[in-house]
């Protein structure tokens, strides 16, 4: 009997025709297994039995999302072969970048072995992937591996079924694979003396430096224009980072996943203040390629940072690295896309993104609802992730940074459309958001444009996959509102069709200026009118505009409680407040209401009373919880959504889930993209695919 099946999922980059040759094998099917653009073709010739234990297996073994069976002619085939691949237009669900696996890293500091500090050691189990793709299918010749002739032993494994780099399109070694410019002796002896390294990775350069030093921790913050945000640092081992940190179960395996992200873990101890500042958190990460394995082996640990100016793309140029004016570590392969490391934690036993990007980037999300045409999706300005909605599926980019800056917004051009080229996408449908100065929304002449906040939510629904009415919360910094207003503190009722907007912040007049966003003194003064020059400016209408951000209310208490007054990276001032609300014994209690201004006040009062800055803080995160938790209880809907930046925070999320779920409510955040605007593209493919 013969059969030819048709897979569609993650079956490319992922070693599943050599793994269908050996199940074929040891089954006795002879047939032919190949590649096509988006899919595998298998012809199998056997008994029925061995083709669907053959099947079976497969099921098992990988991510398949469909498979075709079509009847066929009886074939007579001597043997069972991996065959030359075709072109087709099925979707393909491309793998992402894969930390090197245990046995390649056994292998890479085994004395005996071949391949011992070999830089680019990888298997079918390992290596980059997504980063090195040129054009489908993923076949050597269309990777940047293609510049790499193998040597004779890599090509006997290369075609060896039985052996691990059985059509390992990554494979090298020392002899035949990409090099680096100097050997890892001299960049550990760079590292140990106390100087920046710039190192190229898989989805860029990184900058790294001892944690002990704090003369390179500086510098390191003067070449990327990064005065106060946490640097993130990578250890060697899991041990190590329990040194330093508490590490749940849960953290434990985002930290040892393929993926290898950073993960922001809560401190035991410290390094030196200019290296985490003054989180509660470590971003702690482990090594995910060769080059950081052999490196960390030998001076560990080390803060290691995306090689870029604050807000630019992560550079992968050998030329642009020249300009930091640090010694490099680079190599002769080249990089297709720029990936970050992506930033995860875990809250309320739930993982939350920060940024998504190394590790997950191609992966796409199935939200269950069918795309009746291709559609882009632009996502936002800040946090810029763009994406694809086909059939059920939606494909994201990378998280990019925020489009004002001009190497971002080129960036951001430059993936959609290699991302359109390799998942053979022709938009049919553009979406946007419906900000009328967002570069993104003005980019394209988009056919639809979805309101900030209805997107936050709809990304939650969408992810979940929920059914019914839903009751949602969207808080963040800004939005642009159906009114024209800034929105920011938004509840809505979704009933599988529309959103109603029901509540929100008490509209307060702010300045429209940039610096509000920063200079948190600035937006405490347009709420309490206690400045004559922004009075008269908000009096006047002069670059002002109504707003009910819940952002900006954190960043006034912050400053009316002296706590901080500037945001020299994004939710500086709310994170503040929230670590001093993490010191009280006790919560002042606020009165419940929705004007921002009569919260302030509250605690300006507070604080003229002598209570403890601590516990108006908690006082105000525990208002916040309040009116969640009784706008849910006033409309009675079994399933809650949160979604915005505003969770984010630690005390705010898990108290309002811990609440709603012990009365009975079902609570859902997003857990496959951030909360923040980098989750837009999925909530607009979900709400678009509704309206088209």
């Amino acid at each position: 009997m013969t059969k030819e099946f048709i897979f569609n999922g993650i079956v490319q980059g992922i070693g599943f025709r050599p793994t269908v040759q050996r199940i074929a094998n040891e089954f006795g099917i002879t047939g032919e297994v190949s590649n096509r653009g988006g899919s595998v073709r298998l012809v199998a010739s056997g008994k029925e039995e061995a083709l669907d234990k053959l099947i079976r297996r497969l099921e098992v073994l990988f991510e398949i999302n469909s498979f075709e069976e079509i009847e066929t002619n009886d074939k007579e085939f001597e043997l069972f072969s991996i065959v030359h691949s075709e072109k087709d237009n099925h979707t393909p669900f491309l793998t992402p970048d894969l930390a090197t696996c245990a046995d390649c890293e056994k292998e890479l500091f085994d004395k005996n072995n071949r391949r011992y500090g070999h830089p680019f050691i990888s298997c079918v189990n390992c290596g980059a992937r997504y980063s090195i793709i040129k054009e489908l299918p993923y076949d050597r010749e269309n990777t940047t591996m293609s510049e790499f002739d193998m040597c004779e032993e890599c090509f006997d494994e290369y075609t060896n079924p039985s052996d691990r780099r059985c059509h390992a399109q990554t494979i090298a070694c020392n002899d035949c694979g990409p090099a680096t410019n100097i050997d890892i002796v001299e960049a550990v002896k760079i590292l140990k003396s106390g100087d920046v390294l710039a190192i190229k990775d898989i989805g860029g350069y990184h900058l790294a430096c001892r944690t002990d030093k704090n003369d390179a921790v500086a510098r390191l913050r003067e070449i990327k224009g990064r005065e106060k945000k946490p640097f993130a640092v990578m250890f060697s081992s899991l041990s190590e980072i329990k040194d330093y940190c508490k590490v749940s179960k849960k953290e434990e395996a985002l930290l040892t996943s393929p993926a290898r992200p950073i993960v922001l873990l809560k401190k035991k101890k410290d390094f030196e203040k200019n290296i985490c500042g003054e989180s509660e958190y470590i971003g702690a990460f482990l090594p995910c390629n060769p080059i950081q394995l052999m490196i960390l082996s030998e001076v560990s640990p080390l803060v290691m940072t995306s090689a870029n100016i604050s807000g630019e793309p992560i550079i992968t140029d050998d030329e642009e690295i020249k300009k930091f004016r640090v010694k490099i570590l680079s190599h002769n392969r080249e990089i297709m896309a720029e990936l970050d490391d992506s930033v995860l934690k875990v809250c309320a036993g739930r993982t939350q993104f920060i940024r998504r990007a190394r590790g997950y980037t191609p992966l796409a999300v199935n939200i269950g609802v069918k795309a009746k045409k291709d559609t882009l999706l632009l996502g936002g300005d800040l946090k810029s992730v763009f994406g694809f909605h086909r059939d059920n599926y939606v494909f994201l980019s990378q998280q990019l940074g925020d489009l004002d800056d001009a190497k971002v917004y080129d960036a951001y051009q430059r993936n959609i459309k290699r991302f359109s080229r390799l998942h053979s996408f022709k938009s049919d449908i553009t979406v946007s958001d419906m900000h009328p100065a967002y570069r993104s929304a003005n980019m394209l002449d988009a056919d639809i444009k979805v309101q900030h906040h209805k997107a936050h939510c709809a990304s939650v629904i969408a992810e979940h996959r929920l059914k019914g009415d839903v009751l949602c919360f969207a808080f963040d910094a800004t939005g642009y509102g159906d009114d024209g207003a800034i929105w920011g503190s938004e509840v809505f009722t979704f009933d599988g069709r529309s959103f109603k907007r029901i509540k929100h912040l008490d509209y307060v007049k702010l300045l429209s200026s940039d610096e509000v966003a920063k200079n948190a003194d600035i937006a405490l003064s347009c709420y309490l009118r206690d400045n004559d020059i922004i009075n008269k400016a908000i009096d006047s209408n002069i670059s002002s505009v109504l707003s009910s951000s819940m952002g900006r209310l954190f960043d006034a208490m912050s400053a009316l409680l002296d706590i901080k007054h500037t945001n020299s990276f994004e939710g500086e001032c709310a994170q503040a407040l929230e670590r001093c609300a993490k010191k009280a014994d006790k919560a002042y209690t606020f009165k419940l209401t929705l004007s921002p201004v009569d919260i302030l006040n509250q605690a300006k009062k507070a604080m003229e009373f002598g209570e403890e800055k601590s516990s108006i803080a908690l006082g105000f995160h525990m208002l916040i919880c309040d009116i969640i938790c009784n706008t849910v209880c006033e409309v009675k809907t079994a399933q809650i959504v949160l979604s915005g930046g505003t969770f984010l925070n630690e005390i705010i999320t898990e108290t309002v889930i811990t609440k709603l779920e012990s009365d009975g409510f079902k609570v859902y955040i997003n857990e496959k993209v951030p909360c923040g605007d980098a989750g837009l593209a999925l909530g607009q493919a979900f709400i678009a695919a509704l309206e088209v």
